[in-house]
């Protein structure tokens, strides 16, 4: 916790209080907004290296597939040879090497979203803040967030490279599968894509995951920079919430001992969200 920026609140919230009262303030926080900006633009980085790489994969190795077939000789119609396997991974390791410009552009675009999930839960703070306080707090802890969003940033590289790696390998086995069990080139064909499929929708879990997680990291440094070191779970509300998270909606909890050791927002998928816990705030603010 920083003193400094908790004591500073405190004096700015007092002077506010003795000008104006608690006219127009709340007691309780309003619901923090999720970053689904984020979220959506995450995604979108992913899906543009997907899609240049089933592009690269229809170009490069669906017009190919026939004569693989033939070579492999797992039909009646084929000459078996050996070599088609190696002829295989060479077509989709050239797939992967055509994408190279997308995957630079899609790391270059996660460092930005890192720096706009920082704002942007900073400022979701500073409006909890300003709806219950009155001003607006100033946070000093900045090497703690630098070290989180670095953090972030160095891991979310790396995934951007893993993630072609491995959708390639996928693909690759896929068709040889295909391929050794004598399937049509059709078959082939549609095998590959649902592994598009696959990967497109992974891209959408991992997008919200690694954004939430990010926030949600940031969220609990705030708090605890101005002191503030319980939270309320807000679950999302919908059919799609996970039990155990709709049982936590509206219960209050320590930053440093959260239910089963989990956050609002790090789980996989979790759209949950933590509300600033200000009561002791007010009661320091109010008892002088």
């Amino acid at each position: 916790m920083s003193e400094a920026a908790r004591r500073e609140l405190l004096e700015r919230a007092r002077q506010r209080m003795e000008e104006q009262g608690r006219r127009g303030l709340r007691r309780t926080p309003p619901r923090p907004r999720r970053p689904e900006q984020q979220i959506r633009q995450y995604r979108a980085a992913l899906r543009d290296v997907v899609r240049a790489l089933e592009s690269e994969v229809r170009e490069r190795v669906f017009p190919e597939i026939e004569s693989i077939l033939e070579e492999a000789g797992t039909r009646d119609d084929g000459v078996r040879t050996d070599d088609w396997g190696d002829r295989l991974a060479d077509l989709f390791m050239a797939s992967r090497a055509a994408i190279g410009s997308q995957i630079e552009e899609a790391e270059r675009r996660m460092d930005s979203l890192g720096e706009e999930t920082v704002e942007r839960a900073t400022e979701e703070q500073v409006r909890a803040i300003r709806a219950t306080m009155g001003v607006r707090p100033s946070f000093y802890d900045d090497d703690q967030v630098r070290g989180i969003v670095n953090a972030w940033k160095r891991e979310n590289s790396a995934f951007i490279t893993r993630m072609p790696d491995e959708a390639v390998q996928e693909m690759m086995d896929e068709a040889s599968r295909a391929v050794r069990s004598g399937r049509t080139n059709k078959e082939v064909r549609d095998g590959l894509r649902k592994r598009f499929g696959i990967t497109d929708r992974r891209a959408r879990t991992i997008a919200r995951t690694e954004i939430s997680q990010l926030n949600a990291q940031i969220t609990r440094e705030r708090q605890r920079e101005l002191g503030l070191s319980r939270f309320i779970w807000l679950a999302s509300g919908d059919e799609r919430v996970r039990d155990e998270h709709d049982e936590r909606d509206g219960n209050e909890y320590e930053w440093d001992s959260p239910p089963d050791g989990e956050m609002p927002g790090m789980p996989v998928n979790c759209r949950c969200s933590a509300r600033a816990s200000v009561e002791s705030l007010l009661q320091e603010l109010e008892s002088d």
